[in-house]
């Protein structure tokens, strides 16, 4: 079901007064008892994440759950979205870019990670999510306000930069609280973690960190650059716009396929970026 903008608001209000003070399990409850099969879950199978399929799990385990495939990933990532799938049952979804690597290579250039991280993020992570957003009213995801100053201002639910409803059930819990369950529930986890790989993402975008050094400050090392352009918050609008002006994507060939669906999700990729 599609809200308004009003509508979308005047919801958010109410559920933030519900949501006060309800733990992580009775979260996902109002939640998927107020959106249903419109809510879903994305994940990149971080401590945090695997933190909040194990509520789900408890809950909602037919809740769909999407990790966005980017072909890039490290192979501890893959082992261990499959095991917690074959072992949890959940209902997880892959989502692949919409072009093969060597179309990717010709439309943005090769390694483009490296030579413009901003424009890779977008082809391999944003416009498969995009196709997946529209599709729901509302996702959940386990950010949390600790993780990076880029993080401190979301709440338990708000309104994303692309105006879509987000819930943050772990937005205020600490990084030795998340910790402290994984151990005493005995999580599995990505064993990267044990290698000062706190933050994990594409392979030749993440490195380790130096103790005492924020989460995300090993992606994208040696760059401003700390978010893939998934997490945006309304508050980070200015922030689109001004990328929005110097990455313009109708400038990236399109052609590759006949798809107009891909020609579309491309446009409305731009469009997201400008709001």
């Amino acid at each position: 079901m599609k809200f308004s903008m009003r509508e979308k608001r005047k919801k958010v209000d109410s559920l933030k007064k519900d949501f006060i003070g309800r733990d992580v399990s009775e979260i996902i409850l109002l939640s998927f008892d107020e959106f249903g099969e419109d809510l879903a879950m994305t994940t990149a199978f971080g401590y945090s994440g695997v933190v909040l399929m194990s509520f789900i799990k408890e809950t909602v385990p037919d809740l769909p759950i999407y990790f966005i495939d980017t072909r890039l990933h490290f192979q501890e990532t893959i082992d261990l979205m499959n095991k917690i799938k074959n072992e949890w049952k959940l209902n997880i979804h892959h989502l692949y870019p919409n072009f093969s690597d060597e179309e990717l290579d010709r439309i943005i250039g090769k390694k483009a990670y490296s030579t413009n991280p901003d424009i890779c993020c977008h082809y391999r992570k944003v416009m498969p999510l995009l196709k997946i957003l529209e599709t729901k009213s509302a996702w959940l995801s386990a950010i949390r306000r600790d993780q990076f100053r880029t993080r401190a201002r979301i709440e338990v639910i708000e309104i994303d930069g692309r105006g879509m409803i987000k819930i943050n059930p772990m937005w205020d819990w600490t990084k030795n609280k998340v910790w402290f369950y994984v151990k005493t529930h005995n999580l599995p986890y990505n064993p990267l973690h044990d290698k000062n790989f706190p933050s994990i993402g594409c392979k030749p975008c993440t490195s380790q960190i130096k103790e005492g050094e924020d989460e995300r400050k090993g992606r994208w090392k040696g760059l401003e650059k700390k978010e893939c352009g998934i997490h945006i918050s309304e508050s980070s609008e200015q922030f689109i716009r001004e990328m929005a002006t110097t990455i313009d994507f109708t400038s990236f060939p399109t052609t590759m396929k006949s798809n107009n669906s891909e020609k579309s999700n491309i446009s409305r990729g731009k469009t997201a970026n400008k709001k």
